[in-house]
């Protein structure tokens, strides 16, 4: 259980030390760790992490999870000066579930999901893949009024890899680096985003579109021909993800 009486400076290193061991976390994620390990409740992490923030030891990092918090130089100087001021045994939950920690983390950071309701009624089913320096694969779905999914962040976690590669191979698979650049009716489907990365933005219909998708490539010709490619599979990449969604968590349901 935790000690009635802790010391602010105390749960201040606590913070600290999970995060030099976790890296950026969200504030939610955080909480997690400091919940299922009894080391904090929430009231006492927050005002830890306003005062530290104020004096710079952690700072905060815009993220579509939230903000990710991270640790400073002056938190890493402050943990260096005083760690041996957190209980053995506090430092020991910590890194007895640090590991596991910081892969849940990690991977949900890296593959967010939300549904919203659109204007009209629709829902609005968006999943995201993200690396450290871009957006590997933006996509957005939209479902009949009424429609809803259980658990939509657990279950595009659990497929977020197949359906990637997925959508990847149906773009690719005709893929002849031989062939003419095509012309594409849309100027704005391939756009240069860096020196080694083309933006695709697609769209099945721009009016009413039931599937949008942003993704990354490396090459220019590459880029090209999977936007030529797009309208010949767009169905069939719905398709797929929504089947891959619907039996990620069989015993979970959906509709």
């Amino acid at each position: 259980m935790e000690r009635k009486h802790i010391p602010e400076t105390e749960n201040r290193l606590v913070i600290l030390y999970a995060l030099r061991r976790l890296g950026p976390v969200t504030n939610m994620q955080l909480l997690q760790a400091m919940a299922e390990s009894d080391l904090m409740n929430y009231i006492t992490m927050q005002l830890a992490l306003a005062e530290m923030e104020q004096q710079g030891q952690i700072s905060m990092r815009a993220h579509p999870l939230g903000h990710l918090i991270e640790l400073t130089g002056e938190g890493d100087y402050i943990l260096d000066s005083f760690e041996r001021r957190i209980p053995a045994s506090r430092r020991a939950v910590i890194d007895a579930c640090a590991d596991e920690w910081k892969k849940r983390f990690q991977t949900e950071q890296m593959a967010p999901a939300e549904s919203f309701t659109l204007p009209d009624g629709r829902m609005c089913i968006h999943l995201r893949l993200l690396d450290k320096a871009a957006t590997l694969m933006d996509l957005m779905l939209y479902m009949p009024t009424g429609h809803h999914l259980t658990l939509l962040p657990e279950r595009w976690r659990s497929c977020v890899q197949i359906i990637y590669s997925t959508v990847l191979a149906h773009l690719t698979s005709a893929y002849d680096p031989s062939l003419p650049m095509p012309t594409l009716s849309s100027p704005d489907a391939v756009r240069q985003c860096g020196v080694d990365d083309w933006l695709l933005t697609l769209t099945d219909d721009p009016v009413t579109p039931s599937i949008d998708l942003m993704m990354s490539l490396p090459d220019e010709h590459l880029a090209r021909c999977s936007a030529a490619r797009w309208p010949d599979v767009c169905a069939d990449i719905r398709a797929f993800v929504l089947e891959a969604l619907n039996d990620a968590l069989p015993h979970q349901g959906g509709s």
